[in-house]
């Protein structure tokens, strides 16, 4: 019976993890993406900077014209 490398639990059914290659169970990852929830929460983190860096604005005094 496979294990889930995140619960540690035996499972009937596991998933590969896309990103890292881990088995995980349904409870433990998004079995429609393929990601365990390990690397869905790095996703998550990473994109939700991203969207922060993209949202500052610049004012004009703060550019140089020089």
């Amino acid at each position: 019976m496979p294990v889930c490398e995140i619960c540690n639990k035996k499972h009937d059914v596991v998933f590969k993890c896309n990103e890292c290659g881990a088995s995980f169970c349904e409870k433990c990852g998004n079995k429609t993406r393929l990601l365990c929830q390990d690397c869905s929460e790095y996703e998550e983190q990473s994109q939700g900077s991203y969207k922060l860096e993209q949202e500052i604005e610049v004012g004009s005094e703060d550019v140089d014209t020089d």
